[in-house]
């Protein structure tokens, strides 16, 4: 039995604009996947994936949300996500 699908979309801020090539990308993943697994198969280069990740660890300076709520680092490999979730992801704003 096929597995079912599921539309995301990604939308990038700052300089995740013009590392990706874009200010969103859809994806159909499978239902069930993580929010690891599609971080993962967006980052299509080593560049774009060593901006993100670290020693297999999103880097703690890139903040993920879906659907408007932050996504905490822990939660990256258990959140799931559902049918036309909004995944975000732009990097820390420093304040000053």
């Amino acid at each position: 039995m096929p597995a079912q699908m599921i539309r995301v979309k990604i939308k990038f801020f700052a300089y995740f604009r013009e590392l990706f090539g874009a200010r969103e990308k859809e994806l159909a993943v499978e239902k069930g996947a993580t929010l690891a697994e599609i971080l993962r198969r967006i980052a299509e280069s080593p560049e774009q994936e060593k901006e993100i990740f670290s020693e297999g660890n999103i880097k703690p300076q890139v903040v993920i949300m879906i659907n408007g709520s932050v996504v905490p680092a822990e939660a990256l490999n258990t959140r799931r996500l559902d049918d036309h979730s909004v995944v975000a992801v732009f990097p820390m704003m420093g304040g000053g």
